[in-house]
């Protein structure tokens, strides 16, 4: 399970700087690949993705810190 969150995590960051450290691109890629975000110019019209990213977004803005 560690090393599966560790990979996650590093993954994930990976997408987010390969954005250009766009965080709702970067969630994006995580989900629905980054060809996808790549062929549609950020992120994808897929209601899945769009939902995604939205709520990933919201619940960062919400915690602690208030964003991401």
């Amino acid at each position: 399970v560690e090393e599966q969150m560790r990979f996650g995590r590093e993954y994930l960051t990976a997408m987010i700087n390969n954005r250009g450290g766009n965080p709702a691109e970067g969630l994006a890629a995580y989900n629905a690949g980054p060809g996808a975000v790549e062929q549609h110019g950020g992120i994808p019209p897929y209601q899945e993705t769009q939902d995604y990213v939205q709520n990933i977004m919201g619940n960062a803005q919400a915690g602690p810190g208030g964003v991401i």
